[in-house]
């Protein structure tokens, strides 16, 4: 069993009532998913994914993180040390082939970039703004399952994985240097979610109803694109489904919205079936 995806304050032990899954997309290096695990354990976040990873490194932080803090002569300990204290999450964590599979079961997706040679077409979010931005999407309702997506150590996310976004956190920093260590970005970015108290910023006008995960919009992005390639021939490519998707995400769809033109889509495919 793993951990519950709960945010625990550091000074009353109180849980925060923010469900989280930290998602990393192809990461390579073992230290940095060890860091990544030890950020995630220092504020109480248990819930970790990976889209795609490279297989021989996760394998390595699996072994490692096993023994470390154990006082055992393990070798590369350094590499050991990163993951003191989230062997649980490392253990408990689970294993994607995509983007899309990893966060299908969550209601927001937001990713993170440091925005160089990146247009995502998504609302921006800087870090300091974070606890605003949510508590507009939450009110002082109960929160929405989150995913938070960090990309690859070499080239970040992808214009095509921040499609998939409904909007993009970036942390400020320096001109000269703005990219950032995958562990030091995951730390941040959970010690701001930590510090959230849900309702504690004005609510701002969201429908009552329930809203879509985003592995149903991505099933409706993928019947939308059948239905094109049927009426223009296939090939129609990957911009026309990032703009399908971005188009719905922007709609912010409720779960009925979803259903409905999934009929609508079928019945014009011809497919009678609901």
């Amino acid at each position: 069993m793993g951990i519950p995806p709960k945010a625990v304050s550091p000074k009353n032990g109180s849980v925060r009532d923010l469900p989280v899954k930290i998602i990393l997309s192809r990461p390579r290096n073992p230290d940095n998913i060890g860091a990544a695990a030890r950020a995630m354990a220092n504020f109480g976040f248990g819930e970790l994914a990976l889209a795609a990873p490279h297989l021989p490194s996760w394998r390595e932080t699996v072994e490692t993180s096993a023994t470390a803090g154990s006082g055992e002569a393990v070798w590369l300990m350094e590499r050991a040390r990163a993951a003191v204290g989230a062997a649980d999450i490392i253990g408990a964590a689970k294993v994607y082939g995509t983007v899309a599979e990893a966060s299908s079961d969550c209601a927001v997706l937001l990713g993170t970039s440091a925005l160089q040679r990146r247009t995502p077409g998504r609302d921006v979010v800087a870090l300091p703004d974070l606890r605003a931005w949510l508590g507009g999407v939450t009110g002082k309702g109960a929160a929405p399952r989150l995913g938070v997506l960090f990309g690859s150590e070499r080239t970040g996310l992808s214009n095509s994985e921040l499609s998939h976004c409904h909007a993009v956190i970036n942390i400020p920093t320096c001109e000269k240097q703005p990219s950032m260590n995958l562990g030091q970005a995951v730390a941040l970015v959970c010690y701001e979610l930590a510090g959230r108290v849900p309702g504690a910023v004005p609510r701002a006008a969201r429908p009552a109803a329930p809203a879509p995960s985003v592995g149903q919009v991505e099933r409706l992005v993928g019947e939308i694109c059948a239905l094109l390639d049927e009426a223009k021939g296939p090939g129609a490519g990957k911009r026309l489904e990032e703009a399908v998707r971005t188009g719905l995400l922007d709609a912010r769809l409720t779960k009925e919205a979803v259903s409905a033109l999934k009929l609508l889509l079928r019945r014009a495919s011809g497919n009678k079936g609901t």
